[in-house]
């Protein structure tokens, strides 16, 4: 179905007309028919290339079968796109692309139809980057032998794809026994505000507003308070640093891709494993999805983390700051970053400190072409007592998962901090 035609003049046509007016002042000046007959063939050309341009698009009917609607990144987008030629001249050169936001990706493509004749290809290319795409129209662009004019015609509709995160089968990555070990579907009442509200009971002088449930309230008569439990016992947060200004790389070699990677794919690890998960990240907006388990529940966390954009302009201390009331001693958290900031490390090591087990999975930025050094920041997490892994870029997680690094990493951070030192003196 064709959509709409544009048709434009290129600067060689400017030139062209250009020479066109300087040959006509030339021979009018000196008399010379040799400038008239350059002006004849200069004006015939250009209408023969105009004519030559309006028909090359003429007849030509183009369909494109889109099989992939949803990938992951990683994963070839897979689409056959079928050029037909109706008409009875033809077609040298014709460009045709299929028009899509996906970054990194192109099906451009050049090709002649001869008379009455088609032309089929197949175009495969990586998904390279998260997010809800579009994809089309086709456009078809063509120019004439001498490059003065240039018309494009678009076909068909657009169509969206999803791009999730990339999927690892991380066989390797352990959190330690006591972290997951009795009774999931235990809970325990709490006085502190969490995200689970149990039940409603009469209002306690005392009681904030935001604890009040206004429905209940409304159909009862009286002030009614929520009461909130801690959760499921042993469930497992996993935090995401989307802040914008600690990540580095671009598009599948970024690192805000391998930090949402690692946490899609713990998500699946814990959701086969059966056990409650929740999700929090502050990218382009707050992301939080309450802890729980289950296939559908794994599908919500996934369609989250593949619209998620690494925009956010809190800090990960802040977060931690914002979102304390998610941990107790009954929880797993899992902290995944980037960022070499000491503060949010100290932070973290304030909360391994009241027994809530807590596991750092850190990327080291310097492989992904960032200046700053995670040295002190994993000198503080082992202080800390907090297990910490190290990714680097190209590491193969689904191989062998990065091991837990160790009081000798962190006498070796000490030992080259203190080399350096001395060099400098």
């Amino acid at each position: 179905m064709l959509l709409r035609e544009r048709f434009s003049l290129t600067p060689r046509f400017y030139l062209i007309a250009l020479l066109f007016v300087v040959t006509i002042i030339t021979g009018m000046a000196t008399g010379f028919a040799l400038f008239y007959r350059l002006a004849y063939i200069l004006c015939i050309a250009t209408i023969l290339s105009f004519l030559w341009n309006m028909h090359s698009v003429k007849s030509i009917d183009v369909h494109v079968d889109r099989r992939t609607k949803k990938v992951h990144v990683g994963d070839l987008l897979d689409e056959r796109i079928t050029a037909r030629n109706n008409g009875l001249i033809p077609k040298p050169v014709i460009t045709i692309e299929d028009l899509s936001e996906i970054p990194g990706y192109s099906s451009r493509r050049a090709v002649s139809l001869p008379s009455k004749g088609f032309r089929s290809w197949r175009t495969n290319s990586p998904a390279r980057k998260r997010g809800v795409y579009k994809m089309g129209p086709l456009r078809i662009r063509s120019t004439d032998a001498l490059g003065l004019f240039e018309r494009e015609i678009y076909f068909g509709e657009t169509s969206e794809i999803t791009v999730y995160p990339k999927i690892l089968n991380l066989r390797s990555f352990n959190l330690p026994a006591n972290s997951i070990s009795g009774d999931s579907s235990v809970t325990k009442r709490t006085q502190i505000l969490t995200p689970h509200a149990a039940s409603v009971r009469d209002y306690a002088f005392g009681d904030s507003i935001s604890r009040v449930h206004w429905n209940t309230t409304a159909k009862q008569g009286k002030l009614m308070s929520k009461e909130f439990d801690m959760g499921m016992s042993n469930e497992i947060w996993i935090f995401l640093d989307l802040q914008e200004s600690v990540q580095h790389g671009d598009m599948d070699e970024g690192t805000d891709e391998w930090v949402v990677s690692i946490a899609a794919s713990l998500a699946q690890k814990f959701s086969d494993a059966n056990i409650p998960t929740g999700l929090v990240a502050y990218g382009d907006k707050r992301h939080f999805i309450n802890a729980s388990r289950g296939q559908g529940h794994f599908e919500n966390i996934l369609e989250t983390m593949a619209t998620a954009k690494s925009e956010g302009k809190t800090s990960l201390f802040d977060v931690i700051a914002n979102e304390e009331a998610l941990w107790t001693y009954q929880n797993s958290l899992i902290v995944i970053t980037p960022s070499c900031s000491s503060n949010w490390a100290r932070a973290i090591g304030a909360i391994s400190s009241k027994r809530i087990n807590t596991t750092v999975i850190l990327l080291d930025s310097q492989t992904f072409g960032a200046n700053s050094d995670p040295s002190e920041t994993i000198r503080d997490l082992l202080q800390s007592g907090i297990p910490t892994h190290l990714v680097q870029k190209g590491d193969d997680l689904e191989s062998v998962f990065p091991s837990k690094l160790t009081a000798s990493h962190g006498s070796h951070v000490q030992n080259t901090a203190a080399d350096e030192e001395d060099e400098a003196a």
